[in-house]
């Protein structure tokens, strides 16, 4: 009796069921990020939202690969013209380098914590993953303001200072709820 039909056709069953929740979760983690992007403070030219708080844990639970996945599909939807980026905005502008490094942080902070983050490596991984963003998005804004280097300070002073006393505060956040996960996981 040959059984590597069945055999054959459950697995693919489950590679199915296993694609589809992969799906499902980076569909859930771009709009978990969207969401995020609503709740702003209006600054020029970038405003300060949740949205980096949003992608650093959606990174933590997805996981790297679909934590990237969820950060990059936020910003193709973003620049394809659906009003998922802060204020309801779309497509392309000052903010855009920081929307391309939430995917280097995303990744980072899922390939980094696999949900074992508490305490102090956790601060130190979520602030890396908050602090990347910048990078992309110093180099974006300097272009498109024309205001200096990006290291410059008119870049510095719109493009980073404004936004340290909110990161401190979503860094508590993001350390503070892994660090209640893994004390819960852990009973």
């Amino acid at each position: 009796m040959n059984t590597t039909l069945p055999v054959a056709r459950k697995a693919n069953e489950l590679t199915a069921a296993l694609a589809a929740r992969h799906a499902l979760a980076i569909l859930a983690g771009t709009a978990v990020i969207a969401l995020a992007a609503q709740i702003a403070v209006p600054f020029k030219p970038v405003p300060v939202t949740m949205q980096t708080l949003a992608v650093v844990l959606v990174g933590w639970k997805l996981g790297g690969g679909r934590g990237l996945s969820a950060a990059a599909l936020y910003g193709a939807l973003g620049s394809a013209g659906l009003p998922i980026f802060a204020a309801g905005a779309s497509g392309g502008g000052p903010s855009t380098g920081y929307v391309i490094g939430f995917v280097l942080a995303a990744a980072f902070v899922g390939w980094m914590s696999r949900e074992n983050l508490s305490g102090w490596s956790a601060l130190a991984v979520f602030g890396v993953g908050l602090a990347l963003p910048y990078l992309p998005g110093l180099i974006w804004l300097s272009a498109v303001t024309g205001l200096g280097a990006p290291w410059s300070w008119p870049v510095l002073s719109i493009g980073v200072v404004p936004f340290i006393p909110g990161d401190l505060f979503k860094l508590g956040i993001a350390a503070s709820v892994a660090t209640a996960w893994a004390l819960r996981r852990r009973r």
